[in-house]
């Protein structure tokens, strides 16, 4: 009896074997049958860093998990089977700003603006970034009663860059007298006897007596702006004094 039953428990070991064998070897031949699906992948990494995962995929019975912990991102790499952390590492996180939000360490427009008004009091008309060097900086226009400034400021720390100013509607600039002489010596050779101002309608000249060195006299009317001649004209006065001194003498 004793050597049936040891026949009996030898048996039952060697099936208990035998299948547990065949599990082994043909219970796997599908590898998605023992791997962690990607929902016990994710809630794996998330429960253990306590972050939110951002991206998961399975590749080579690897997950490679990104995880958004605060301001940072971590790199993940979790093995498909035992759900082992094979890496683990901090990438910088690189985002890409909307075009109304400053980049980083960049003071917002309407503090920018408010230092150019307050450095400037005026109207501001424009207002534009500049980048140079991966360096930005604002152009600010700002209109005054009587003049345009432009101003640069930096981005960064509100430093003003440079300031330029420009007169607004400035009136034309008139000749000087000396000017004028010189403009009519130019037609006229001989010595300054007169000058003065004169306006007809909305025009304004000089008018330049020159007297030349046979004892004539011009007149040179030149434009008070531009500092065109306008005309010249002789007076007859010397002619006739001496066409008179001529007949006193017959």
């Amino acid at each position: 009896m004793k050597k049936l039953s040891w026949f009996w428990v030898t048996m039952c070991t060697i099936i208990v074997v035998i299948v547990f064998v065949s599990w082994q070897q043909f219970g796997k031949l599908s590898p998605s049958a023992d791997m962690l699906t990607k929902k016990e992948a994710e809630e794996l990494v998330q429960d253990r860093y306590q972050g939110k995962v951002t991206l998961l995929k399975l590749a080579d019975q690897q997950y490679q998990v990104e995880l958004q912990k605060q301001t940072k991102l971590y790199v993940i790499k979790l093995d498909a089977k035992s759900g082992k952390i094979l890496s683990f590492d901090e990438r910088s996180e690189s985002t890409t700003p909307t075009p109304d939000s400053p980049l980083k360490g960049e003071l917002p427009e309407e503090e920018l603006k408010q230092i150019v008004l307050n450095t400037v009091n005026g109207s501001l008309v424009s207002f534009e970034k500049i980048v140079t060097n991966q360096h930005s900086s604002y152009k600010a226009i700002v209109n005054e009663a009587d003049k345009q400034t432009t101003i640069i400021v930096d981005a960064s720390s509100g430093a003003i860059l440079s300031t330029t100013s420009t007169l607004i509607n400035e009136p034309p600039k008139r000749l000087t007298e000396n000017e004028a002489v010189t403009i009519a010596k130019s037609q006229v050779q001989g010595e300054l006897d007169d000058i003065w101002l004169a306006t007809e309608g909305n025009q304004t000249f000089y008018l330049v007596k020159i007297e030349t060195n046979d004892d004539r006299e011009a007149t040179v009317q030149i434009h008070a702006i531009t500092g065109d001649v306008l005309s010249v004209s002789w007076d007859d006065h010397t002619s006739e004094q001496k066409e008179n001194d001529n007949n006193d003498d017959d």
